[in-house]
């Protein structure tokens, strides 16, 4: 999800006084925040993308716990239930290669006792879902099945970031033309680009004041949103619009 957000506009032009004043009218609209003065032909538009996306991963635990009083059936009793959770995963089309398997095993007294720990990663939230009721509706209290983790892959955050950024510019540019066409002006090559400010966090502040209280599965998931915040600072040529003599005449 994108969302516009107001731009700062300083626009230098070497016109007259009432040029001028119509600018600062067109700064004053009550749906902007910009600001002008007159100095050389160029324009100083800064502007901020911000883009929102819900996370695209989903990390599944469970753990299985077995104690016998000998080493034989403490194996048996668990590989039994491991073998079900993966070709349960299996059949949810999660890849070996994203599966993870730990086991443990210690001594207590004269019984033994083995601990495995399964994690899966999931690309579709609604599989992860799916495969984490079913566990808990076939699988005995010796096995648990922990609340999914949702977060987003590396590649997904770098590509939010760089899109943020060009949101900005879109912004910023889009208001840079809106200023100049007001005082009879065209926007041209872009001199200077900067990165003013960049800020990412995760949640909303609702759900940071509500952080002690209990998560349902959707709050988790709504928690583990990520916001990208970039302002981005433009400095454009001003160029007065030229008209071409000719029946096809346009303005440039």
């Amino acid at each position: 999800m994108s969302l516009f957000k107001p731009s700062h506009v300083f626009a230098n032009l070497p016109d007259t006084a009432s040029e001028m004043n119509k600018m600062n009218a067109f700064a004053n609209d009550e749906n902007k925040i910009t600001e002008a003065k007159i100095d050389n032909r160029v324009i100083q538009v800064s502007s901020v993308g911000v883009v929102t996306l819900p996370p695209d991963r989903c990390r599944l635990t469970i753990r299985v716990t077995s104690t016998k009083e000998n080493v034989a059936d403490v194996k048996e009793s668990t590989t039994r239930r491991l073998d079900y959770i993966i070709q349960t995963l299996h059949n949810h089309s999660v890849r070996d290669s994203d599966i993870q398997i730990s086991k443990s095993m210690r001594r207590s007294d004269s019984m033994y006792q083995m601990d495995v720990e399964v994690t899966a990663l999931f690309i579709d939230l609604h599989k992860c879902q799916n495969v984490s009721n079913l566990l808990v509706e076939k699988l005995d209290p010796t096995v648990t099945v922990c609340l999914p983790e949702f977060f987003h892959s590396s590649v997904t955050l770098q590509n939010l970031r760089h899109q943020a950024s060009l949101l900005a510019i879109h912004n910023a540019k889009q208001k840079a033309q809106e200023m100049a066409r007001f005082v009879n002006q065209s926007v041209g090559r872009p001199i200077s680009i900067k990165e003013q400010e960049n800020k990412e966090w995760q949640g909303t502040e609702e759900s940071a004041e509500e952080f002690l209280t209990p998560r349902t599965l959707q709050q988790k998931l709504n928690d583990a949103s990520v916001t990208v915040s970039s302002k981005i600072s433009i400095t454009f040529e001003l160029k007065p619009k030229v008209k071409k003599s000719g029946p096809d005449a346009v303005k440039s």
